[in-house]
């Protein structure tokens, strides 16, 4: 997700540039064109930072993951989803591979 929101961030960006070099050369309907363009991309960032806020968090170095009482709390190396080793995330049951979750007991 936060590989999609730095594209995001790129593509705006590069829109934006451009923008500003057809109204220098006065290629309004250019502009017009490229600037829905970047309003699109801004909407489809709103939504992947709205969802990045919702389930997004980070762990300070040294610090733990507080999680609901019976919840499994399983590594990166432990689930058939791809999961960044510094990355902390939800997954359903069904994304963790067999016999890893059982392995570690629930939360109390």
């Amino acid at each position: 997700m936060e590989k999609t929101v730095k594209e995001s961030i790129h593509k705006m960006t590069s829109h934006l540039q451009l923008i500003s070099g057809y109204l220098e050369m006065k290629d309004y309907t250019k502009a017009l064109g490229k600037t829905r363009e970047t309003i699109k991309e801004m909407h489809a960032l709103e939504t992947s930072l709205a969802g990045l806020a919702k389930v997004g968090m980070t762990v300070p170095h040294d610090g733990a993951v507080v999680v609901p009482h019976g919840s499994t709390v399983v590594s990166h190396e432990d689930v058939n989803v791809d999961v960044d080793r510094d990355e902390v995330r939800a997954v359903e049951k069904k994304e963790v591979l067999a016999g890893h979750g059982s392995d570690n007991p629930k939360t109390k």
